[in-house]
């Protein structure tokens, strides 16, 4: 799989907690979807929502593929926080999590719990996020 270059650039500018700026930008992607899918379906609202927060990004071709084709491929809270110990990073991927959904079921509310719990986030900081 390659590593997308612009979506680095567009999602996370610089490299933070010894992460590169790729590893950290697809996580961060990679985030989003699987917000999207927390409620187990990804919704057209949802997936658009994801689309048009990269859209104005200087996406190649063979980036736009690998989102398209991560967008139904959504990874667990444990894969996708997994080394994040940066409490700037950790709030910035809540962020974008809550971004991409409508906190509107139980399954998205548990999702978020747990990405938060995952992310060594409080609950004062997750409620202020959201």
């Amino acid at each position: 799989m390659a590593e997308p270059s612009s979506i680095a650039a567009a999602v996370a500018p610089a490299a933070v907690g010894g992460m590169d700026t790729q590893e950290l930008a697809i996580r961060m992607i990679r985030v989003m979807i699987a917000a999207a899918h927390a409620d187990g379906t990804l919704d057209e609202e949802e997936e658009k929502t994801i689309l048009a927060r990269l859209r104005n990004t200087d996406l190649t071709q063979e980036e736009r593929l690998f989102i398209l084709d991560e967008l139904h491929q959504p990874q667990s809270v444990a894969e996708l926080t997994a080394g994040i110990s940066d409490p700037s990073i950790a709030k910035t991927m809540y962020v974008l999590a809550t971004n991409a959904i409508a906190i509107d079921s139980p399954g998205e509310r548990a999702w978020l719990d747990d990405l938060a719990a995952s992310l060594s986030l409080s609950k004062a900081v997750q409620a202020f996020i959201e």
